[in-house]
């Protein structure tokens, strides 16, 4: 479907269900915090940040982020990080989207313990990529999947869906899609980062692109803590890439290493974190404790998640 495409000014004026955000908003908001200092999760121009990314869809998943999310994961980490790591802290923030949650969990845990700290902010999709014909542009994923054309103000939306049989809507995104010559002479253009501004300028936030299902050598034993929320859930990934999935992260975490793993629900007119805790334990993963209902994973961690790595 053709809609409108709408410059949000304000976090108080999100965009009409029945439109689309500009994601070239997102460029202008980091071109303006570039010289800006001590932003705050809750400034207008950081929220606005992530809510733009509410109206992106990438992989058949919502870029759903912004502060304030995460509570009860911040703090399952402050009690369950091992007291021999709190001086020297390297964790990984996996699926962090925008990095606005990474932000508040750095903070924390400086605030309440002072030490040297670096976080890994992952996210499999850490930009969008601009291509340009003449009057016709379109965003592209890093891996080349279409998420979004338009002329001018006007655009159409044709990120692929995950519970499709093709991946793709039908119709007008069809058809668009059907010009292969076309858009093979779109030229790149430009990279608009998804990244918000507040994490990039955090001291200790270090960005890095990861796929959950690849496995990173230079990670192995390094890591105090892992915090997965909202990324590693059923609806996105089969039992045994979970499996896969963990698998890697135990082998990521140090002796005494704490992982988490969460996933939002929504209720009423709030979201509820489910969450489960375990540490790494002579090679094997100790579950811990739950928060909310606990992860949905939680039983596939237990079977499966203490099984040596297998690489790819």
């Amino acid at each position: 479907m053709l809609q409108l495409i709408e410059r949000q000014a304000s976090i108080n004026a999100p965009p009409a269900p029945s439109r689309l955000a500009d994601p070239e908003l997102l460029a202008d908001i980091a071109n303006e915090a570039a010289a800006s200092h001590n932003l705050s999760p809750n400034s207008d121009r950081v929220q606005l940040f992530s809510r733009l990314l509410h109206d992106i869809r990438i992989g058949g998943a919502w870029k759903r982020t912004g502060g304030g999310r995460l509570p009860e994961t911040e703090s399952a980490l402050i009690r369950n990080i091992a007291p021999q790591y709190r001086e020297k802290l390297t964790l990984l923030d996996l699926g962090a989207s925008d990095g606005i949650t990474t932000v508040e969990l750095v903070r924390s845990l400086r605030a309440r313990w002072h030490g040297e700290l670096t976080a890994y902010l992952t996210d499999r999709n850490l930009s969008l990529h601009r291509y340009r014909l003449g009057p016709l542009v379109e965003y592209r994923a890093v891996d080349g999947e279409p998420i979004m054309a338009r002329i001018g103000r006007v655009g159409l939306r044709v990120a692929r869906q995950r519970h499709t049989e093709d991946g793709i809507y039908t119709g007008l995104e069809r058809w668009y899609l059907g010009f292969k010559a076309l858009r093979k002479r779109l030229r790149f253009d430009a990279a608009i980062s998804l990244v918000n501004p507040i994490a990039t300028s955090e001291p200790g936030v270090v960005v890095k692109e990861m796929d959950c299902l690849c496995y990173y050598d230079d990670l192995v034993g390094k890591l105090a803590a892992i915090r997965a929320s909202n990324v590693l859930n059923l609806g996105y990934f089969t039992p045994t890439q979970v499996q896969q999935a963990v698998q890697y992260m135990r082998s990521y975490l140090a002796d005494d290493g704490c992982l988490v793993i969460s996933r939002n629900s929504e209720q009423a007119a709030s979201e509820v974190e489910n969450g489960s805790v375990w540490l790494k334990r002579k090679d094997r993963l100790q579950w811990i404790e739950d928060f909310g209902s606990g992860s949905e994973i939680r039983d596939i961690v237990g079977k499966q998640g203490c099984a040596p790595a297998a690489r790819i």
